[in-house]
């Protein structure tokens, strides 16, 4: 039985089809049943004689998509690492993409992806499918399902391949029907002007320097000890020496914590991974691994022990602790990144779209604070928090805070912005209060600092570069 969004998502592919539009995204949020939409439109193509293929990147995507057939009574054929033999007997073919890649020379392989009717690509943001694209059938129908139709690089091949997108649903709609539990945000400021970016995001190195301080680990096992004790969490890490550091630190402050990394052997991983989902009160630290398609409903907790620059590796990551049970309807995040500072609130509107790359901001960024009263992170313009019902007297402006932006004369807030954070001067420029030149000017006192606030305003890497003889203190 379909939900009502998940109906209306395959009626409009279904409409889309018929204006002659055959490569489609279906972008859903994590826990919203992609994969039963999918499914359904697979099954529905394999009664009318069609034949389909579905792609995946993770092993543990390839196990899910298949109990999803097996639930509507198919049986595909698998095709992975290790089974040389290719059958092509079947009308129904799940496959590893780095498997398939592998092999698409093979005429065999070349044929059987160019004979297919319906092709599915699960997580079609990643770069993993790009080789594969040149090899389906050009009358095929491609539908790419993600929750995140962004690169953390390039998302040219998405809006080059794709000629629509459809959004049927919003997190916050999920969380108000009772489909994906509502989040519980607290966070640790971090120092992160010291880490340059690499490519699109964050150096992973330089990151796990930064947080290899005992200062920061120590801050993760007091605030796990805080908010979540004895709750199920999974952890991300920048690299696997971090990720195994903190885990370290966690179990010598007595809780059960773990690591799993894809440098294990599959019997020891798998071992990890059985242990985590029997495991009530266990925490699971990892790098990478388990940002997509682990799906393990009983987390309760996600720690994001690193920063990321990429919407899209925030939302999936945050996403693992999403799935309601019928015991859980809320989940906590604790973020050391500055992550909710930077991408906005998990839970917050996105509109997608193909149309154009995205601003490194997301459309929910609008400034957070911590509640005085249980310290959750919420909106900086608040005056109700919704955790537990602490509330703000309401001031034309309140020292350190950010209320009423739009209240202020360019007096006020350059007086505010004389004792306020990079963050709260970011927070001031952007309301258009202030200048965001004059604090370059005259309220950075180092490069540092001036960097800092060039993140916190959402401008590109390269702008500090390009603007360093207009502003000395960039030099």
């Amino acid at each position: 039985m379909l939900r009502p969004y998940q109906t209306k998502a395959i009626n409009m592919m279904r409409s889309s089809l018929v204006d002659g539009k055959k490569h489609l995204i279906l972008c859903s949020p994590t826990g919203s049943g992609k994969t039963v939409m999918f499914t359904y439109m697979v099954a529905s193509a394999l009664q009318r004689g069609k034949r389909c293929m579905i792609f995946t990147d993770r092993a543990e995507l390839l196990k899910q998509s298949n109990g999803a057939l097996d639930q509507f009574g198919i049986a595909p054929t698998l095709i992975e690492a290790g089974k040389t033999r290719l059958d092509v007997s079947g009308s129904c073919f799940i496959a590893m993409a780095q498997t398939y890649s592998r092999r698409k020379n093979n005429a065999d392989y070349a044929d059987l992806i160019a004979g297919m009717d319906l092709v599915i690509i699960d997580e079609a943001h990643k770069q993993t499918f790009n080789p594969l694209l040149p090899y389906i059938n050009p009358n095929a129908v491609v539908i790419g399902a993600t929750a995140t139709p962004l690169r953390r690089g390039n998302q040219e091949c998405l809006s080059k391949f794709y000629q629509a997108l459809h959004n049927p649903v919003q997190v916050q709609e999920l969380i108000d029907q009772g489909f994906l539990a509502s989040p519980l945000t607290y966070g640790m400021t971090m120092d992160l002007s010291g880490i340059r970016m690499k490519g699109n995001d964050y150096d992973t190195e330089q990151m796990a320097s930064v947080y290899s301080k005992r200062k920061v680990f120590d801050g993760v096992v007091q605030n796990y000890g805080r908010h979540c004790k004895g709750k199920k969490a999974i952890l991300f890490a920048s690299n696997i020496a971090s990720s195994k550091e903190v885990c370290n630190a966690l179990q010598i402050a007595g809780h059960n914590a773990r690591h799993v990394d894809g440098d294990m052997g599959k019997q020891e991983r798998a071992a990890v991974l059985a242990w985590f989902k029997q495991t009530p009160d266990a925490i699971l630290c990892n790098c990478d691994l388990m940002t997509t398609g682990f799906d393990e409903p009983t987390i309760e907790v996600v720690i994001l022990y690193r920063a990321t620059a990429s919407l899209p590796l925030f939302m999936q990551m945050v996403g693992r602790g999403s799935r309601v049970t019928p015991t859980k309807r809320e989940f906590t995040i604790l973020d050391f990144g500055n992550n909710v500072n930077h991408h906005g609130f998990w839970d917050a509107r996105r509109d997608w779209s193909l149309k154009k790359k995205r601003k490194r901001k997301s459309d929910g960024v609008g400034g957070a604070k911590n509640c005085k009263g249980c310290e959750a992170i919420i909106p900086v313009g608040a005056m109700k928090c919704k955790h537990c019902g602490y509330e703000y007297q309401r001031k034309p402006q309140e020292q350190g805070e950010m209320v009423d932006l739009h209240l202020m004369t360019k007096a006020q807030g350059m007086q505010l912005a004389t004792t306020s954070s990079m963050y709260q001067k970011a927070q001031l420029a952007k309301a258009k209060v202030i200048s965001p030149f004059w604090v370059l000017h005259n309220q950075c006192k180092s490069k540092a600092e001036a960097l800092e606030f060039i993140r916190y305003m959402g401008w590109k890497p390269g702008w500090a570069f390009h603007n360093k003889d207009r502003f000395p203190i960039l030099k």
